[in-house]
């Protein structure tokens, strides 16, 4: 006769908190006591946290927008698109019914993404869980010529995902640009302090780094117009200037900002022959800034310019977008490839996430 073997509830755990997001809603069903522990918090913060942690990145997933008519979403996965001769994408339902009508990547946050909505609000979502939640709408005086950039992040104090959005008026340059936070927890905006005088961000989506988002902003000086990085803590809510590295600066166009294994890092063309990436490894410690790699261009760079970066592997290949096609670089070799992406091809937009089991409907 067969004997049953039962393991301990903390081995279950240790177990579960190390499988996909897509085995663990299906073994919500195996039994009630399975179903309060994976709804549990503590157990979706050690999930998180494991995810975050796998050097094997299968957790890691990125998003592509479609460059049809209709706004049309997809995912794969980046272990695949890494380590696989051909990926399949699956598409994803986007929550907000309007296909003619292209919402912009702002970021993602421990697994929820971003979308701003024609400007005035925000979709907070995990598509791995298919849950989402829209924001009410930030009433800005709207004019021609306005922009808002906005950014997600997380404030670990209060544990909760927020957004910021800066509301830009090129009309008024030299006054301050109006800044609201909203907060997942409260599902409201509030105003906070102006974006510092005289700086406009001209990189419409902040990048989340410990526990800041920052921003690549024009500042004004008489009738000149420099960049500098613009940091906000989320969870004091005060700025601060992060100095670039020291760059040939009148050779290169104006950078951009992007994230690679948890630092901020700064983009920019040079003499449009090739795209360079710096890394600043200790972050708000300009001498930490380092030059993590430098990609020749392919042919056409007067008409295309690098997209991303996206993500680094563990031996250094780079993952970037050229001409609507993701593209790899393997600094080793200084090699290109196309990764094989079945029944998807031409993007304009992308942005990794991870797959988790945080809702946007609660903290």
């Amino acid at each position: 006769m067969a004997v049953a073997t039962f393991l301990p509830d903390e081995l279950v755990v240790e177990i579960l908190s190390r499988l996909p997001v897509k085995s663990l809603l299906k073994f919500r069903c195996v039994c009630k006591s399975w179903m309060l522990l994976i709804s549990d918090p503590y157990f979706i913060k050690k999930h998180l946290h494991l995810s975050k942690q796998s050097t094997l990145f299968n957790h890691h997933r990125i998003i592509l927008s479609a460059t049809t008519a209709e706004f049309h979403l997809k995912s794969c996965s980046v272990s695949s698109l890494f380590n696989s001769t051909s990926t399949v994408c699956e598409d994803l339902n986007y929550p907000v019914k309007n296909k003619y009508r292209h919402d912009g990547i702002v970021g993602s946050c421990n697994g929820l993404l971003c979308f701003a909505i024609k400007g005035d609000c925000v979709l907070l979502w995990n598509p791995s869980i298919r849950v989402s939640k829209k924001s009410p709408p930030l009433n800005n005086n709207w004019r021609p010529g306005c922009f808002t950039a906005f950014g997600l992040g997380y404030d670990h104090v209060t544990e909760d995902y927020k957004v910021v959005a800066v509301f830009c008026d090129p009309n008024e340059f030299f006054s301050e640009s109006k800044v609201k936070v909203y907060s997942m927890g409260t599902n409201s905006w509030r105003k906070i302090q102006d974006f510092p005088h005289g700086v406009s961000p001209y990189q419409s989506s902040g990048k989340f780094v410990s526990g800041t988002l920052n921003w690549a902003a024009n500042y004004s000086v008489g009738v000149s117009s420099l960049w500098i990085i613009v940091s906000l803590d989320l969870q004091k809510e005060t700025y601060k200037e992060i100095l670039p590295p020291d760059y040939e600066k009148e050779e290169c166009s104006t950078p951009t900002l992007s994230v690679l294994k948890g630092c901020l890092c700064m983009n920019y063309d040079h003499k449009r022959t090739d795209f360079v990436v710096w890394m600043m490894k200790d972050y708000g410690v300009r001498e930490s800034w380092v030059k993590l790699v430098t990609i020749p261009y392919l042919p056409n760079p007067e008409d295309f310019s690098y997209s991303g970066p996206y993500f680094i592997s563990e031996n250094g290949e780079v993952l970037l977008m050229f001409e609507f096609d993701l593209v790899m670089y393997d600094p080793r070799d200084k090699s290109f490839r196309y990764p094989r992406i079945e029944s998807g091809k031409g993007w304009f937009d992308a942005e990794v996430y991870i797959e988790t089991l945080i809702s946007p409907m609660k903290i």
